[in-house]
């Protein structure tokens, strides 16, 4: 992880909060039930790293949890966040940051944002956050999948002088989370117990136009110049509208990784 992509990642997404939050797709119900079966209880003390609009944090606050903080270092994002309920702190800071108290949370969670922290650090410190026998879970929407999606695949030669966030590795853009051996070890390695691996999917059918707005909610979209910005987006519209008929039918996968905090 980069001092550059770290830079990016706290303040990109921001610039067009209202197109991140109507393009992005929600996480299936069966995430929610695997954390509900850990540790997403009522009564419990949770944090949330990088919520960016919020998708996830809704769906938190719902089960009828005692607490929610959560740390999201862009400002507009973190502003968008202040109205989320009365037991819901909101700290605009990375989570190097944060400040958070230690042994202070029953559940830790990062929805598709955890690429964006050193992991080597990062890990230490979340399980710091956790009270003994607390959960951390980490899980992404893949959204570009050229190893197993079709339409990710019909895009990538538009994408293959992109610059990589840190979500994706090499010339097929294999997805952060789908390194399925490095995430385990990291988590292992930071002193976590009971590391799990579980797959979960979300199909979903999007219009060209749909998709054209969610490619441009991706990082390596949004730090392109305008110019070439509008080409690229419409170029993977076009790919939509010519490649697929204009609907397109996706079976995104969901990796969720569940660690425990020692007693």
């Amino acid at each position: 992880m980069t001092a550059e992509n770290q830079r990016v990642g706290r303040h990109i997404f921001g610039s067009d909060a209202a197109g991140y939050a109507s393009a992005r797709p929600q996480y299936p119900e069966s995430l929610y039930v695997a954390l509900a079966a850990e540790a997403l209880t009522p009564g419990a003390d949770v944090f949330e790293i990088g919520p960016g609009t919020g998708q996830a944090s809704r769906r938190l606050i719902a089960a009828d949890i005692a607490s929610l903080t959560l740390i999201e270092p862009d400002p507009v994002l973190a502003a968008r966040l202040a109205d989320l309920g009365n037991n819901v702190r909101v700290v605009n800071a990375p989570l190097e940051e944060a400040g958070l108290p230690q042994s202070a949370f029953d559940l830790g969670v990062a929805a598709t944002s955890f690429h964006w922290v050193d992991s080597a650090r990062g890990l230490p410190m979340v399980r710091d956050l956790l009270r003994p026998g607390g959960v951390w879970a980490m899980w992404w929407n893949v959204l570009h999948d050229p190893e197993q999606d079709l339409f990710s695949r019909a895009v990538l030669p538009l994408l293959k002088d992109a610059e990589l966030p840190p979500s994706l590795r090499g010339p097929e853009q294999r997805h952060y989370s789908l390194w399925t051996d490095d995430r385990l070890a990291e988590l292992s390695a930071a002193g976590f117990a009971h590391v799990e691996h579980q797959m979960h999917e979300l199909t979903v059918r999007m219009t060209a136009a749909e998709m054209r707005a969610l490619y441009a909610t991706f990082s390596m979209i949004r730090r392109m110049a305008p110019e070439l910005r509008a080409r690229m987006l419409a170029g993977i519209e076009a790919v939509g509208e010519q490649g697929f008929g204009g609907v397109i039918e996706r079976r995104f996968r969901v990796p969720l990784f569940i660690a425990r905090k020692a007693r």
